[in-house]
């Protein structure tokens, strides 16, 4: 049935950056079944999947291109022991939605990269629950230009003792485009020994341009290792003005900065041809001419 009433907005504090019921204009929104609205729409269009990981770490890559609304969502469950690799790539310029549920059994990995272009509103969620000893990696990458939305949200559960997690997002925005990190992790009591790191920084490259962040950490157990951090800001002026004085044109040398800048997050477990890909995308991203 359609539910275009229950759609979030920025009143519903998870979506307090991302306006959906705005972006979709009173369009059909059906939904269905429980869970998180991206899972509900999801179901009502077909696009619910389930999956089982019981390899050793084969890497999947999504690609969210449609320039409709489309929403897409995964259920998977990782066997003991075993690893899931998830790169998500998302270019499409109307209102695509994706969210992951991972289930970590004991002794599971989950990596995951996410490179988002933004849209009318992008929103790719990851939410996570961890057994003992599980690893967790979460890094990402957004680039708002002039109209963009890109949302990357998620939730880490630490329910086992002796798990990591390492989150780094970076994210950068020019005038008119805005981009969006929720991260929260949540250390439960008997995750003792959990060591989790939640890391966010955003550049705004022009004036005018947005970023919105809430790291969260929520902390139930008393012997742990935990850190989370966030900064926003604009280029080092003194490393463009290094730059510019060795002959690099202003527009090359904030490309080359702002490149360098975002290199952190890639991941060393992609396939060459993946990573290169990636790289292609950010470059072109930052090197294209601006009207």
């Amino acid at each position: 049935m359609s539910a275009t009433a229950e759609l979030p907005t920025r009143r519903n504090e998870a979506w307090k950056y991302s306006d959906l019921r705005a972006a979709l204009s009173g369009a059909d929104a059906p939904m269905v079944g429980d869970g998180a609205v991206i899972e509900r729409l999801a179901a009502a269009a077909g696009r619910l999947e389930t999956r089982t990981v019981t390899g050793a770490g084969e890497v999947f890559v999504d690609y969210l291109e449609g320039d409709g609304f489309e929403p897409s969502a995964e259920i998977a469950t990782v066997a003991p022991g075993c690893a899931y690799h998830r790169i998500i790539v998302q270019t499409g310029a109307g209102v695509p939605l994706s969210h992951c549920r991972v289930h970590l059994a004991e002794g599971a990995t989950f990596r995951q990269f996410v490179v988002a272009q933004g849209a009318k509103l992008a929103r790719i969620e990851t939410v996570v629950e961890a057994q003992r000893k599980s690893t967790i990696e979460l890094t990402g990458v957004y680039m708002a230009d002039a109209g963009k939305h890109a949302d990357l949200t998620s939730t880490i559960t630490m329910a086992g003792a002796d798990g990591v997690a390492r989150q780094l997002i970076k994210g950068v925005a020019r005038k008119g485009g805005r981009g969006v990190f929720q991260g929260k992790i949540v250390v439960e009591r008997a995750a003792q020994k959990t060591d989790a790191r939640q890391h966010h920084h955003g550049m705004l490259l022009e004036e005018g341009a947005e970023i919105f962040a809430k790291p969260e950490l929520m902390i139930y157990a008393d012997d742990v290792q935990c850190a989370h951090g966030n900064t926003a800001g604009g280029l080092d002026e003194r490393a463009l003005f290094y730059m510019r004085a060795r002959g690099v044109p202003e527009a090359e040398a904030r490309a080359l900065l702002t490149e360098a800048f975002l290199a952190e997050t890639l991941p060393d477990w992609a396939p060459p041809e993946v990573r290169e890909e990636i790289e292609d995308r950010i470059r072109t991203w930052l090197r294209k001419e601006r009207p």
